[in-house]
C-alpha cells in the first residue's frame, strides 16, 4: 500500500505547521521547504481548512497555523481524510468468483484497520519529539529563507 502525493503533502504541511506553532507559516515558504508546487499546496491546504485542521489567513500578515493542539492530530485520522480510497483490492472492479466468502479480503481489510489504528496512536506532537525530526523542520526552514 502507498499513500497518494496528496496525503504525504498534507502530513508534510501538518508537521511543518505544528513546528512553528508561534507564529503563521505560509505555502510559499512551506513549498520552498519541500520542493512542492504551490498549485499542488493550496488543494491541500484548502481541504485541510476546511476540516478544521488548519487556520488560514489573508493578506501582509497571512498564513496558516494549525487550528487544533498538535497532540489532538493523529496521523492516521488525516490518513482517512485525505484518501480517496483505503481499499487495498477492489473485489467489484472485475468480478471475482469468491467475492462475498473471500478470506484473502477479509485479510487484508484486517491488516489496513491495523495500520490505520496504529496510525492513530501517532500525534504530530509524537512525531515532533523526535529531536531528529524536530531538527529537520528548523533545518528546512532555514534553507527556504525563512
Amino acid at each position: 500500500m502507498e499513500l497518494t502525493y496528496y496525503t504525504d503533502f498534507a502530513l508534510r504541511v501538518l508537521l511543518y505547521t505544528a513546528g512553528y506553532p508561534e507564529r503563521r507559516v505560509t505555502m510559499r515558504e512551506i513549498a520552498g521547504a519541500y520542493g512542492i508546487s504551490q498549485e499542488h499546496l493550496r488543494k491541500v491546504v484548502h481541504r485541510l481548512a476546511r476540516h478544521g485542521y488548519l487556520q488560514t489567513a489573508q493578506g501582509r500578515t497571512g498564513g496558516m497555523q494549525l487550528a487544533r493542539p498538535a497532540a489532538e492530530i493523529r496521523v492516521g485520522e488525516v490518513v482517512e481524510l485525505m484518501e480517496d480510497s483505503l481499499e487495498l483490492i477492489h473485489c467489484g472492479r472485475e468480478p471475482c468468483p469468491l467475492c462475498g466468502a473471500c478470506s484473502l479480503k477479509r485479510a487484508l481489510d484486517a491488516a489496513r484497520d491495523a495500520f490505520l489504528d496504529h496510525l492513530n496512536q501517532v500525534t504530530l506532537v509524537q512525531l515532533l519529539e523526535d529531536p531528529s525530526t524536530a531538527e529537520q523542520v528548523r533545518r528546512l526552514a532555514r534553507q527556504a529563507g525563512t
